[in-house]
């Protein structure tokens, strides 16, 4: 085959790659909509319903699709659950990132994190509810959720381990308490929340934990001593007193003893 045979057949071969690069990207498209849809279906559902009601014919009927389409994205309702997981986890981290990329000090970015979580969590009491629900229901899911939470953990014990070299943090508490201790406020005020339905805002609850824990973790030397009250001064008038009563009464023992 002549250089110009191969160069008429990289010609004519051009135009139905193209096409097919043309028909491939709608696909891709319509997909990732029909995921967005069903995922949308399935946070709204579980926000109104709970996690125990919302069943996955519930889901594919109200995202307009066929249940198999459902399978074809998600492989069980509780996949749906660790997506949501998944995307409060991520957008901590961007937090938590932003932060430290604009100057903010490690200190700065474990509260960015912690509250970042509790932002998400407090967007819908609803919703937090399902994800508390299914994680209880489900030990698997609870587990997977566990080890989601696990990786936003260590890069928290990073940011203390950060704070510690620079003082801004005691040394001598390890960075694995403090992170734990950190994370298990987001957790405990999550479940408040979730299961308090006339209760406090989730951030109004989670804000005063997380900087009191902070403020625990303080080196000490960087804490106020506490004010030491002066010992109360007896009156003088009262001293005189007692002194007088009490020489009174030697004397009056003394007179009965020598009768």
């Amino acid at each position: 085959m002549t250089i110009g045979h191969r160069r008429k057949r990289l010609r004519e071969a051009r135009p139905m790659r193209d096409k097919g690069m043309v028909v491939a990207r709608p696909q891709r498209a319509r997909s990732v909509d029909t995921r967005a849809r069903i995922f949308a279906a399935a946070v709204r559902l579980f926000a109104e319903h709970g996690y125990a009601d919302t069943t996955v014919d519930r889901i594919a009927r109200d995202a307009g699709v066929a249940k198999g389409t459902f399978f074809v994205h998600f492989a069980t309702k509780d996949a749906l659950v660790t997506e949501l997981v998944r995307n409060q986890v991520r957008a901590a981290r961007r937090m938590r990132d932003r932060t430290l990329a604009s100057g903010g000090s490690p200190v700065d970015a474990l509260r960015a994190t912690v509250m970042s979580l509790g932002e998400q969590a407090a967007t819908n009491r609803g919703l937090s509810r399902a994800i508390v629900s299914a994680n209880l229901v489900n030990p698997m899911l609870g587990g997977f959720a566990e080890s989601v939470f696990g990786g936003i953990t260590a890069e928290m014990m990073d940011d203390v381990r950060a704070a510690q070299r620079a003082a801004l943090l005691t040394d001598a508490v390890d960075a694995e308490t403090i992170a734990g201790t950190l994370i298990t406020s987001y957790f405990g005020a999550t479940l408040h929340f979730a299961t308090a339905p006339h209760g406090k805002a989730l951030l109004e609850l989670l804000a005063p934990v997380v900087e009191a824990n902070l403020a625990g973790f303080l080196p000490r030397s960087t804490i106020a001593p506490a004010p030491t009250r002066a010992p109360a001064k007896t009156p003088a008038s009262s001293s005189s007193s007692s002194s007088a009563s009490t020489a009174s009464t030697v004397k009056k023992k003394a007179k009965r003893a020598s009768k």
